[in-house]
């Protein structure tokens, strides 16, 4: 792939895999000029005042509020400086709208020269550490009122006491195996020696991790017989513990954590809460007399709070350094969390960095480590977003997670679209919550994965995709590329280097190269495979990707067809491409993709939200002379569509929107929703600049229909009262379109009914001889 353009590579593909590539124009060779810089200002973790000049530097939220005063009309961008050292935090550092760069520039929070600024959620333990048990080198410090479930010693992890002792550092093992599960009675079967009557009992964990659960149950109490205990666990976890067949519990690797009584192997600790005392066991040559102890006390360090009427838009970090976070939810409700530590017993995953609501936002060269949970979380309604050169280590949960809201077809306010996570380094993640993984995207489109390397974790490297059926998912036209996998899956089963989910076309699976993948001796009999298209994912094509290295037990690709993975397309995965080996992961000098915007690249991104209820829409054309063309509440007050509605036969109803023609490849969609069966509905028909008709999909019947050429085909049936997506890709170039609908590819290389130079107009109409309505929304035209 090296040296080509865009085009040169799709240029032998189909529609099809066209879609593929039309959120990006390809990678430009020169970057992009920055803008002129307004205003600098400056702060340092001593920082007060409102000066914020480099003399009198600020706070982070003394800066953060002068530059409040001064953005409104920006002529160029507004730098935040950062000074080195240590930013100390117990709460995050809260952005929002009023944080927002203005007129097209940027707010940039970047390190000042070539210091190295650290925003920390961590508290000094130093210092006063006195011997409590000389025969085992125990080191106590009492006094500890804080909670927490990491430390770090000399900027080193320790472990939280456990048996067995932790000795490998991959697996995290060794483990014991469950026997049995009763989910009845929400308990678990374990051998008799391997459990004690522990002090602080309630306070011990179970963490088990069947498949791609990673579960930690606290104990309520356990009874025993002549070879095994039989334990139970605290509310609310234990109504989510057990909610499969006893079969899925059985041969768990488990281990018990937080005990005093585990506390026998160096680099371990425990933390007293009754007696606010922290125990620890001195690795060699470390003294705690001058030892950093260093423990978190903030989850989050920085949050971007939009909302979906109030975004944060034009705001850039670079430089920085992201330390010391935590996580104590697990302590009081326990952790019951299915693959990427997703918890099913409701509690919620914070992330050092988390956003929400915005657009416009950039990561540039950041560092996240000792990480207690989620580094660097997109929630909801995150738009033309870049996550470039970053580099995250020592995570206990997932790297980078996107549209972690989750929620399948979200409403175009809250999708998180057209994102571009390039050329960042993830290792080591999965740390305290082992399905971890390197990166969690849900239902995103748009969005571009490429040169990331990610490695050395206890599950699943990338994740592309949620939870889902057979149906609409809201997921479209992802490049998932260049990637560089390896070593993961190193304790868990069911995932892979690469794994997908839901149905997504026009997501491509593109020249990655995925290594040293084997299955893990604890791992149980669900499938290990480098590539992964497993429950309902559909319309993906997976395209000369690199695999080697599989060990025993794993697979180079997987597909699960049993559980609904269809219509995907591999082609030549079993390639040892040297090029696309040199070409995966980070690299020097990486140039972005030039992203289209979610909103503004598009040349129409029509979904009626802002226009006033009852009317027409404002820059569309009409021809009413046989109905109405207005804008309603439905499906909701928040969410408009048009209604096209004729009630009598004669003359004829439309609407119609114009934007300049476009030649070659284009993408047209639109949702439907006809009202009736009966009658032809034009939904929609596609005309040139000069009102030549080109594609002709109709409502008609119970049938959706299209004319292929002169000639009317039947394409699948439609209910009354239901939405449909109809998408378009056409090409002017060969006068061929393909259709899909709900992401379904209905039919190939139709031809168009006149053969014509461009497209220009979408018309949605109810004609002469027929009555009916149909509504319509989310109107979207776009092109590479």
């Amino acid at each position: 792939m090296k040296g080509k353009t865009c085009r040169e590579t799709a240029k032998h593909a189909s529609l099809a895999i066209l879609l593929a590539v039309m959120a990006v124009v390809f990678i430009s060779p020169v970057p992009a000029a920055e803008a002129a810089v307004q205003a600098v200002y400056y702060a340092s973790p001593t920082g007060s005042g409102s000066s914020c000049t480099q003399a009198a530097p600020c706070s982070l939220t003394g800066v953060r509020d002068k530059v409040r005063t001064v953005n409104a009309g920006m002529t160029g961008d507004i730098a935040i400086e950062l000074r080195g050292g240590t930013y100390t935090l117990t709460a995050p550092l809260v952005l929002d709208y009023r944080d927002s760069g203005s007129n097209g520039y940027k707010v940039i929070w970047r390190k000042y020269a070539a210091e190295a600024p650290v925003i920390s959620g961590g508290q000094s333990l130093s210092g006063g550490w006195l011997l409590h048990d000389s025969t085992a080198n125990i080191y106590k410090k009492t006094g500890v009122t804080s909670r927490f479930r990491q430390l770090y010693v000399n900027d080193t992890p320790a472990v939280r006491a456990r048996i067995p002792n932790r000795t490998d550092t991959e697996t995290f093992g060794p483990y014991y195996d469950t026997v049995s599960a009763d989910p009845a009675a929400k308990t678990y079967t374990v051998n008799k020696s391997e459990i004690a009557n522990w002090s602080n009992l309630a306070q011990v964990e179970m963490a088990v991790q069947p498949h791609w659960y990673h579960n930690r149950l606290r104990i309520s109490s356990f009874t025993t017989d002549s070879g095994y205990s039989y334990v139970s666990f605290q509310t609310p976890e234990a109504n989510s513990a057990f909610t499969k067949a006893a079969s899925f519990y059985a041969s768990n690797a488990y281990h018990w954590e937080n005990a005093y009584e585990l506390l026998d192997a160096a680099g371990e600790w425990y933390l007293d809460t009754t007696a606010n005392t922290l125990y620890y066991k001195p690795r060699s040559g470390e003294n705690m007399a001058t030892a950093a102890v260093t423990a978190p006390q903030a989850d989050t360090l920085l949050q971007l709070a939009g909302t979906s009427t109030s975004p944060v838009h034009h705001v850039e970090f670079s430089g920085l350094a992201f330390k010391y976070t935590g996580w104590n939810g697990p302590s009081s409700s326990g952790l019951v969390a299915t693959q990427a530590v997703r918890p099913i017993n409701g509690i919620a995953v914070p992330a050092a960095v988390q956003a929400a609501y915005g657009h416009h936002l950039r990561f540039i060269g950041n560092t996240w480590s000792s990480i207690g949970a989620n580094g660097l979380q997109l929630r909801i309604g995150v738009k033309d977003t870049q996550i470039v050169s970053n580099h995250l280590s020592y995570v206990a949960a997932n790297g980078i997670v996107l549209d972690d809201n989750g929620a399948r077809d979200p409403a175009a306010a809250d999708r998180t679209e057209n994102i571009l996570v390039g050329n960042n380094t993830i290792t080591r993640v999965g740390q305290q919550y082992s399905n971890g993984m390197g990166i969690v995207a849900y239902f995103i489109r748009n969005s571009v994965i490429e040169h990331n390397s990610i490695s050395y974790g206890p599950y699943t490297g990338m994740q592309i995709g949620g939870q889902s059926c057979s149906c609409e998912s809201g997921m479209a036209d992802n490049q998932i590329r260049y990637n560089d996998v390896h070593h993961m899956l190193q304790l868990h089963d069911d995932g892979g280097g690469i794994y997908t989910l839901a149905r997504q076309p026009g997501t491509w699976v593109f020249e990655n190269y995925v290594h040293d993948i084997a299955r893990s001796p604890w791992a149980m009999g669900s499938p290990v495979a480098a590539l992964y298209l497993d429950n309902y994912s559909q319309y993906i094509t997976v395209e000369h990707n690199v695999v080697s290295g599989i060990g025993t037990g794993a697979q180079s690709t997987y597909e699960q067809t049993g559980i609904g993975a269809a219509n995907n397309t591999w082609l030549n995965n079993g390639t040892q491409d040297q090029t696309v080996k040199d070409q995966a992961g980070v690299k020097a000098g990486y140039v972005e993709p030039i992203m289209g915007s979610s909103s503004s690249a598009a040349a129409v991104n029509e979904n009626f939200n802002s226009s006033a209820t009852g009317s027409p829409p404002a820059g569309w054309g009409f021809n009413t002379s046989g109905g109405t063309v207005t804008v309603q509440e439905v499906p909701s007050a928040a969410d408009k569509s048009l209604l096209v509605s004729k009630p009598a036969s004669a003359d004829s109803v439309a609407a119609e929107k114009s934007f300049a023609g476009i030649s070659g490849i284009s993408a047209v969609e639109v949702r439907i929703r006809p009202e009736q069966t009966a009658n032809w509905k034009m939904a929609p028909y596609l005309k040139d600049s000069s009102g030549n008709t080109a594609v002709s999909i109709a409502f008609d019947g119970g049938n959706i229909k299209l004319y292929n050429g002169s000639v009317l085909e039947t394409v699948g049936p439609f209910t009354a009262g239901v939405w449909y997506t109809v998408r378009i890709v056409s090409d002017t170039d060969t006068d061929r379109f393909d259709l899909y609908v709900n992401g379904v590819l209905r039919k190939r290389s139709a031809a168009m009914r006149t053969a014509v130079n461009n497209v220009g107009k979408v018309l949605l109409s109810v004609g002469p001889g027929h009555t009916g309505a149909f509504y319509a929304d989310d109107v979207t035209v776009s092109s590479p």
